[in-house]
């Protein structure tokens, strides 16, 4: 016997989810109650739980997949229904011989504990014994050097950090003011510890501090770093961080327009006042900045940066790590290619090559 798992119907006026975090793989054994996915719509992010224990069969979906309402995530199948029929259940594939919840698997990801240091209850290991691992690893509730007690946080904490503590991470900070992030802070290679970026939120340290983060439970990453001229840098701290382990989730501001039937892709900032219609594809860490306009049918491919005012009317294309100035306006049906930087204030009405660069007066020339 098996019961499907369904997308939530998360907000009344949208019938569309994306899909920002798979928790289980196919096969693997969970307890009524595990969290098997995290959906995000235009206001919030939610975690989809298991109605029953069990082994998940089907897995059809993929980190970044636009869902609707009632469509079917994965199913999950009886494991007693397995043993009635004399088949081995996913559930009895043990390390050492010893069963391990998917409970007890996130818990040991979250805290930094070694299952193999985990003593086992009754020829298994849960949550509960995950965490009895980091209290006696940690001496439990311990007094730190300030007399303070630590915890062990909570599982269910969205705990987040900004990479880069320049003007696009204080863009982010107010983007995501109210979306149930908890931000620890922001890293940044020449800000000091301390520094006030915005709202309340700090500099935590440099990008050597991301390691340890993420080995303490801090899940997801906000790449705030912009680049008014080149995308590289970016390009290179978001690649690094998803190699890493971060969940890169898109960031849209709740003042910005985008359209039920858009794509967005993995760590795209759509900023305030931002508008994209429909059928529009947005790759992924792409920045679409205050004010920007894409209509419909356009294309936005990976690590572009819109800056604030450019306009796209429709079906327009722009490649890869292109940016595109501040006030800008590209013609319908126009496509611009990859590597290109478009100035402020220029009109383009014709096809753009790759790698080119056109000044507010339209004189083109190779980078």
């Amino acid at each position: 016997m098996s019961v499907l798992v369904e997308a939530p119907r998360v907000n009344a006026n949208e019938d569309n989810l994306q899909l920002i975090e798979i928790r289980v793989v196919q096969g693997e054994s969970v307890e009524q109650g595990a969290i098997l996915f995290v959906v995000e719509t235009t206001k919030a992010a939610v975690e989809v739980e298991a109605p029953q224990a069990g082994v998940i069969g089907r897995l059809d979906v993929n980190v970044g997949d636009f869902v609707a309402v009632g469509s079917t995530l994965c199913e999950i199948v009886n494991e007693n229904a397995d043993a009635a029929s004399g088949m081995a259940s996913p559930a009895d594939i043990a390390v050492n011989e010893i069963a391990i919840t998917a409970k007890a698997r996130k818990a040991a990801s979250e805290l930094g504990v070694d299952l193999a240091d985990v003593s086992p209850s009754n020829g298994r290991i849960g949550e509960a014994e995950v965490r009895a691992a980091a209290s006696r690893r940690s001496g439990a509730i311990a007094a730190g050097s300030d007399g303070a007690q630590s915890v062990v946080p909570s599982a269910s904490m969205r705990r987040a950090v900004i990479i880069g503590g320049g003007g696009h991470a204080a863009c982010l900070i107010d983007a995501l003011d109210g979306s149930g992030y908890d931000i620890l802070g922001c890293t940044d290679q020449a800000l000091p510890v301390g520094h006030q970026v915005c709202g309340g939120i700090s500099v935590i340290g440099t990008e050597e501090s991301l390691e340890r983060l993420l080995a303490e439970g801090t899940r997801y990453a906000f790449i705030g770093i912009g680049g008014a001229q080149s995308s590289e840098t970016r390009r290179a701290m978001f690649e690094r961080a998803s190699a890493m382990g971060f969940v890169l989730p898109p960031v849209i501001h709740p003042s910005a327009i985008v359209s039920r039937a858009t794509r967005i892709g993995h760590g795209c900032h759509i900023l305030a006042g931002a508008s994209i219609g429909p059928r529009c594809t947005i790759g992924n860490n792409v920045i679409v900045n205050q004010g920007s306009i894409v209509c419909h049918d356009s294309i936005v491919q990976d690590n572009a940066h819109l800056t604030p005012g450019a306009i796209l009317a429709g079906a327009v294309s722009v490649g890869t790590m292109t940016v595109v100035g501040m006030g800008a306006t590209v013609l319908l049906g126009v496509q611009i290619g990859s590597g290109c930087l478009i100035h402020n204030g220029a009109h383009i009405t014709a096809n753009v090559g790759d790698d080119t660069i056109v000044d507010a007066q339209g004189r083109r020339h190779l980078r």
